[in-house]
């Protein structure tokens, strides 16, 4: 009878976690900073090759600065970040779930906080298969008290894909879109019905907020599907992203306009910010939205840094109706954050926010989306310009008749810069 039970209450956990989407997501809020990226480049996207010797590095710092007891485990994912049919037998090798043993605590800084490493795949845990997963971290090794998810891929080089970056053909959109037009050649894979069974995810600067997940192609050709269209593979060019640095905060640098230490925090003013919507395109090397957390008077960048308030000022003559602006990043996870919202002050005439962050170097710009809308929208703030600078990144997937997953046959990151196949 107990076992019975058992398995009915088995059954219905994974009925639960197969209908459920995954996202990044904090549960926790004294968790910040969160960072996973392929080691040791910190601003490369949390995408590796199946079978490599490539690891993911991820980074959390927890505001309560003790010693927590952290476990991780991987979710492997259909396509639409639903839970695939596989059990962790099928697509890990090593343990289903391991603890994370690698902390530092902060020192010389006024917000103690607890620094949390941690490299995978590695001798405990190892993904056999390829696909999207999910990287769910929780307490005391017990996996209701999640403190965040967060999305990689794992990829194979199965197929190639050939892409060309350019102005969209449709003069609406010409100087202020860049089109995306890819051929996906899957020579060597035997696909029956390549419309059903091969699926692409195209994205910008590696951001889900915006990504594209429902193109079809529009010609197919022996081993080729040719994803050639014209406006619906297409995004918006935004421009180069706003910046600010607070790595030291013993002097002002280029965006900061005043610095306040007290006893027990800093506060930060940066520069009021401007509308760029109709302004011309100025070019500056950026970092498509990245942060880089880290301190220059020190030497430890994961303890040393200090956390600091930011207050972000955007003048403006009027508040907008039914439409809340927000600041946009790495640093929001791609989200519209209720704590990264702007408010208006209608006697000084402009929006703010302020925002508890790490100190480093950051990027970001304002988005406006409707109350009752779902879509985020650049236009007003930033503006669009065909010359920006952006990088994309093309996943195809396939599932195979009769298989229980939609695993990654190919991966390909390419820069509008670079028009080359």
């Amino acid at each position: 009878m107990l076992i019975l039970l058992f398995l009915i209450i088995s059954i219905g956990a994974k009925a639960q976690e197969s209908s459920e989407v995954f996202t990044d997501k904090i549960y926790l809020p004294s968790i910040k900073t969160i960072q996973l990226y392929v080691d040791p480049l910190m601003l490369t996207d949390p995408a590796i090759p199946l079978g490599g010797a490539s690891q993911l590095h991820l980074e959390f710092d927890d505001l309560e600065g003790d010693k927590k007891n952290y476990y991780y485990t991987l979710i492997h994912c259909n396509f639409d970040w639903t839970a695939s049919d596989l059990s962790p037998f099928d697509y890990l090798k090593g343990f289903k779930e391991q603890d994370i043993t690698d902390f530092s605590f902060s020192f010389n800084t006024r917000q103690s906080y607890s620094h949390y490493d941690l490299l995978f795949p590695n001798e405990n845990i190892t993904p056999t298969k390829s696909g999207n997963y999910i990287l769910k971290v929780y307490l005391d090794n017990d996996p209701e008290k999640i403190a965040f998810t967060k999305r990689f891929i794992i990829f194979e080089s199965k197929a190639q894909l050939i892409t060309n970056v350019h102005k969209p053909t449709d003069v609406r959109f010409t100087d202020i879109y860049q089109e995306v037009d890819f051929v996906l050649n899957y020579r060597g894979i035997s696909i029956s019905n390549p419309v059903s069974d091969v699926k692409v995810l195209l994205m910008q600067n590696f951001r889900w907020d915006n990504a594209i997940t429902n193109l079809q192609p529009l010609f197919m050709r022996t081993t080729e599907l040719d994803y050639s269209y014209d406006i619906e593979n297409a995004f918006p060019a935004g421009k180069e992203f706003r910046y600010f640095d607070t790595r030291s905060v013993r002097y002002r640098t280029e965006r900061v306009r005043d610095i306040q230490a007290e006893v027990s925090k800093t506060e930060v003013f940066l520069t009021p910010d401007v509308s760029r919507g109709n302004q011309p395109y100025l070019f500056h090397k950026d970092i498509n939205g990245k942060l880089v957390p880290g301190i220059i008077e020190g030497f430890n960048q994961k303890a040393e840094p200090d956390y600091v308030w930011v207050t972000f000022t955007l003048p403006f003559d009027y508040p907008l109706r039914s439409t809340n602006i927000y600041i946009i990043g790495q640093l929001t996870e791609w989200q519209m954050k209720d704590e990264f919202m702007m408010h208006y002050d209608s006697d000084a005439r402009k929006y703010e926010a302020r925002v508890y962050l790490k100190q480093g170097y950051y990027e970001y710009q304002f988005v406006t989306l409707e109350e009752k809308g779902e879509i985020a929208d650049s236009e007003l703030f930033e503006g669009n310009s065909y010359e920006t600078e952006n990088t994309y990144q093309i996943f195809a997937y396939y599932r195979s008749f009769g298989s229980r997953y939609d695993e990654v046959i190919c991966y390909k990151a390419t820069d509008s810069f670079n028009n080359n196949r």
